[in-house]
Order: C-alpha cells, then sequence, then structure tokens
C-alpha cells in the first residue's frame, strides 16, 4: 500500500470522529478523487494538514460536510418521475389510506418534500399528512426549514404550484408558511440512525450512486422495511437497486419500486 493510500485511510477515521461520516461505505476512487479536489481548492498540502484544520475549525467543517455531502435537489425534480407521483402514485395511495406518512432521505434543502407536499395539498387540501425530511447535513437543513430558494431550483416546477405556493423576493423565491408548516425535518446519519417505521412513500434520490454495493444493499433492506406492504420506494433516476426482490420490491417504474 502506498504512502498515499495509508494516509487516506488514517484521514478516514479521523474524519468519522471528527465529522460522524465513515467513508468505508462510499466508493472509494470517486469520493477520494472528490476530496483531492477539495484540499486543492483549500490549499491543504495533505490529509493531515486538512484534518487538524476540521478538528479546530467548526467553520470549515460546515462547509466540507456539505461538500462532501453533494447538497443537489430541485423542486419536481426528473419531470417524468414527479408525474408519475402527482398522477398515479399519491393519488392511488391517498385513495388507500387517510393519512400518508412520507420520507425523503437524503433530502438537502427540502425541495423534493416540499414538492410532494404542495401536490398533497393539492389533493387532499386542508388534510395534514406526515411529512418528514432528513439529511446527514446541518446546514442544507438549516436551509430547507428557511425554504428561501433561488430560480434555478424552480424551473422544473409547474407554473401553477409557483404562484400559488411562492413569493418572489429580488432574486429569490420564499415557499409559503402553509406548505413549511406540513413537512418536518431532522438531522439524521443513514448509516447508523435508526430508521422508522410505517411509511407508504420513501423517496432516497440521488443518493446511491455514492455507495458501495454493500451499503446499497443494506440501505435497500432497511427502506423496505421502513414500507407497509404495497408501499414506494423512489430513487434517482440514474439509479437502479442491484436486487430488489431481496428485499421484498419489485419495479414498477424505471426507478419506482413498491414493497409487496
Amino acid at each position: 500500500m502506498s504512502v498515499r493510500a495509508i494516509d487516506y485511510e488514517v484521514f478516514k477515521r479521523k474524519l468519522k470522529d471528527t465529522i460522524g461520516l465513515d467513508l468505508n461505505h462510499y466508493k472509494q476512487q470517486q469520493m477520494q478523487r472528490r476530496i483531492n479536489q477539495w484540499l486543492d481548492r483549500v490549499g491543504a498540502a495533505n490529509y493531515g494538514e486538512y484534518i487538524k484544520i476540521l478538528q479546530s475549525d467548526p467553520v470549515e467543517r460546515g462547509k466540507f460536510t456539505e461538500y462532501l455531502t453533494i447538497n443537489t435537489s430541485q423542486f419536481y425534480r426528473d419531470v417524468v418521475v414527479f408525474k408519475e407521483i402527482e398522477k398515479r402514485i399519491l393519488p392511488e395511495l391517498v385513495q388507500q389510506h387517510r393519512r400518508l406518512k412520507v420520507w425523503s432521505a437524503g433530502c438537502s434543502t427540502g425541495p423534493e418534500i416540499y414538492t410532494v407536499a404542495m401536490l398533497l395539498e393539492e389533493l387532499t387540501p386542508g388534510r395534514r399528512h406526515f411529512l418528514l425530511g432528513t439529511d446527514f447535513d446541518t446546514g442544507a437543513l438549516a436551509k430547507a426549514e428557511e425554504a428561501v430558494y433561488t430560480e434555478n431550483l424552480l424551473s422544473n416546477l409547474p407554473a401553477k404550484y409557483k404562484n400559488k405556493y411562492f413569493t418572489q423576493e429580488g432574486r429569490m423565491w420564499r415557499l409559503s408558511d402553509s406548505i413549511k408548516g406540513l413537512v418536518r425535518f431532522q438531522r439524521q446519519n443513514l448509516l447508523e440512525d435508526p430508521f422508522g417505521k410505517g411509511f407508504h412513500l420513501i423517496l432516497c434520490r440521488n443518493v446511491f450512486i455514492y455507495f458501495t454495493p454493500e451499503t446499497q444493499a443494506f440501505l435497500t433492506r432497511k427502506f423496505s422495511e421502513s414500507l407497509i406492504p404495497g408501499g414506494i420506494f423512489i430513487v434517482g433516476s440514474a439509479e437502479n437497486l442491484l436486487d430488489p426482490e431481496s428485499a421484498q420490491l419489485q419495479r414498477v417504474s424505471y426507478c419506482i419500486y413498491q414493497r409487496y
């Protein structure tokens, strides 16, 4: 093993102690490349120097955590998928269950779970559903609770929802309190923290692609166990579960699975 590889192993151990993120679950080549790019950006000479910076500088810890957890999201992200959610999945679920339990895992700054909140408010006006967004990054969760977004994050959102549920403030768009109040957010480490149960719909989109196959299989089982029979699990449009049947999931569309 090269000196650089040994240094990276030490860095991974110390990073877990510092920010709580276990990089052993992530695809190493992909993650190490991202970290090296960040070290070049901040001018750190090596892993040892940078871990000392992280241990002493909470602001840098926040920036690095946000960078490493890849907070990318959008309202009505992947139009084909959200049309399926709007036109088929949610109508069928609310027909079968009066109050839905929905979880957006790795929710970033909240656009996807807020999109679901809007769609449910249209389907069942005034009905309170349980809507949860979780993420490892507390900075992203703070932005989710603030719910003020740049216009590019709303580019896919149908105009009727944008006009009804947002107010423009300069170059930013503020989500209405009526929708904000339908969703709660909390910090969660998917690899270590317990999962809730009894969900009708779980979205975990564009998260699996960063994990090793073993971790993907582990999380697939955990998510399936969190669903009711007949519940829906949705991953990113570029993601495919490796062995969904082993977790009692069947593929019903190209990135949509149902628990049987």
